[in-house]
């Protein structure tokens, strides 16, 4: 008799507690979410257009800089072709190109597009 009162106690408990969770999530108290795993850079990559500098150091090299949260860039970019611009390093590949005034950064191994934004190398203030 002592075994089946602990049991149905239990039960009570269960059923309680599971109302109770289930009264949080209708009312927004716990959102229910599915784990998720990503590149660490896929998550920092949310802003469209993250601090950027670019030096030219000659017709053929632009020094670049580029950072938005834990994301950070730093490399020469080479004359590919025309006025487009390549650098890269173990994980992404960036693209600039001159006449369009874009930027885009890409995850080499996956492709993913991090970023991509307008940036002008013309100084506006002096126009």
């Amino acid at each position: 008799m002592n075994l089946q009162f602990q049991s149905i106690k239990q039960t009570k408990a269960f059923i309680f507690g599971a109302v109770g969770v289930c009264l949080l999530i209708i009312a927004g108290g716990i959102i229910p979410t599915q784990a998720q795993s990503h590149d660490l850079r896929e998550i920092v990559a949310q802003s469209p257009t993250p601090i950027t500098y670019m030096t030219q150091r000659n017709a053929n090299a632009i020094m670049v800089q580029i950072r938005e949260g834990d994301f950070f860039y730093r490399g020469l970019l080479r004359r590919s072709s025309g006025n487009t611009f390549i650098g890269e390093d173990r994980q992404v590949r960036v693209i600039y190109d001159k006449n369009t005034s874009r930027v885009v950064v890409i995850n080499k191994v996956t492709g993913t597009e991090f970023y991509n934004y307008i940036f002008s190398m013309v100084n506006e203030g002096n126009l």
